[in-house]
């Protein structure tokens, strides 16, 4: 009888990781919002200040920690961010300086957040698998809607229970206990009696080898190939983020209640776990830049289609499709670079697209609010996101056309 092969098992911690992480910290974020306000003082605006330091951190520490983990042991890496994120948790309960404060949240919970879950975990999948990757991500992905859904009540009910001050301290606590815990399962690569089972596509039979050493960055910055996949797919997902922060309020001046506006976001997460496991069946069968293509073109339809959502039953189906493209275009995307640029230098590579996603996230994020602003609409918005995603799809599609680059390796990485 042969034995499972442990990519799997990475699978599922990954799953539960980022289950834990995201539940702590962006999904729980909200529930915050008015007890923090209300005790500091401070305005809505202000809050969500904070949101926006923890984005402009993400981009920030993301190339350097990427490069760190294609240099260095990953297990190291990640139990020291286990422990970093426990400590930012604990810290901004007992903080009572909103300059500590902010310094907490641009700087080490974003190390914490990506070191002890999305980049860390999404780089040892890509070294894991080669056949099945689209399949690993999408899977491992899951776990990013099961943390609104199991952790994020979890913290709710802590606030409830004590004070938020109190709920900070003792999730950091458990947080970084149990992601240590989980650390110590963790195998970087696989070894010579690991061996994977799948057929891979015509995408991934040109991948980079996974046994190259990481290449260097300014080399990867040359890539014609890193600037067109990065920026379609931060097209992609800056549409996407605006759009869910955009859908509540279309719902509410469309007539809906708060409460049935607000269940639009189920709607959302239902299609975010369909979409993923619609993936994991497909991601491997399909070119990946045909199916990211396919996506892309799926959500300039769908701009086009919001404006005349007037009633709660297409506004939901809006939803649902909307988390559908976000299930799957993350972990389609980061499958996508770890074939074209090797799983050695993937965490190189995914760190160096997060400022670029973050960038244009903000652009977007900012650009609907003064088209509503300006318009008392939102027309001109979902009309120039049609296009932007046209665009974006074609020079995605473009990528088929192009073999990876070969790169002038940098100097191996370190071992234990």
């Amino acid at each position: 009888m042969s034995r499972i092969y442990y990519g799997w098992f990475v699978v599922a911690l990954a799953m539960v990781i980022y289950m834990l992480v995201i539940g702590t910290t962006f999904g729980a974020f909200g529930l915050f919002v008015h007890p923090v306000s209300a005790e500091l003082g401070l305005t809505r605006a202000e809050m969500n200040t904070a949101l926006i330091f923890m984005n402009l951190g993400n981009a920030a520490v993301a190339p350097l920690l990427g490069r760190v983990l294609d240099r260095f042991p990953v297990r190291r890496v990640f139990l020291t961010c286990a422990i970093l994120l426990g400590l930012s948790l604990v810290g901004l309960g007992l903080s009572r300086s909103l300059w500590l404060s902010c310094v907490v949240l641009t700087v080490l919970l974003p190390l914490g957040y990506l070191g002890a879950g999305t980049l860390t975990m999404s780089a040892i999948i890509a070294r894991w698998f080669t056949a099945q990757r689209g399949r690993a991500m999408a899977i491992a992905s899951i776990g990013m809607s099961l943390g609104n859904v199991t952790v994020t009540p979890l913290v709710g009910l802590l606030i409830a229970g004590h004070d938020w001050r109190t709920a900070l301290v003792i999730g950091g606590v458990a947080i970084g206990a149990l992601l240590t815990l989980l650390g110590f399962l963790l195998r970087e690569r696989p070894g010579p009696d690991d061996v994977e089972t799948g057929r891979a596509t015509a995408t991934m039979a040109a991948s980079v080898p996974a046994s190259e050493a990481p290449a260097a960055i300014g080399a990867i910055l040359r890539s014609q190939q890193f600037w067109s996949i990065g920026l379609s797919a931060a097209t992609a997902l800056a549409v996407i983020q605006t759009i869910a922060i955009t859908i509540v309020p279309l719902g509410q001046e469309s007539g809906l209640t708060m409460v049935r506006a607000a269940s639009l976001m189920s709607f959302m997460g239902g299609g975010a776990i369909a979409g993923a496991l619609l993936l994991a069946v497909i991601a491997d069968k399909i070119d990946r830049v045909v199916l990211l293509t396919v996506f892309l073109l799926l959500g300039a339809g769908l701009n086009a289609a919001l404006p005349f959502a007037d009633s709660y039953e297409r506004l939901a189906a809006g939803a649902f499709l909307l988390g559908v493209t976000s299930g799957a275009f993350p972990p389609l995307f980061f499958a996508l670079l770890a074939d074209r640029f090797g799983p050695a230098s993937f965490g190189t590579c995914r760190g160096l697209t997060m400022p670029l996603i973050a960038a244009l996230g903000m652009i977007a994020v900012r650009f609907g609010g003064e088209v509503f602003d300006r318009t008392g609409g939102y027309d001109l918005m979902f009309n120039t996101f049609i296009a932007a995603q046209i665009v974006a799809a074609g020079l995605m599609f473009a990528t088929r056309f192009a073999r990876p680059m070969k790169f002038r390796a940098a100097p191996a990485p370190s071992t234990p």
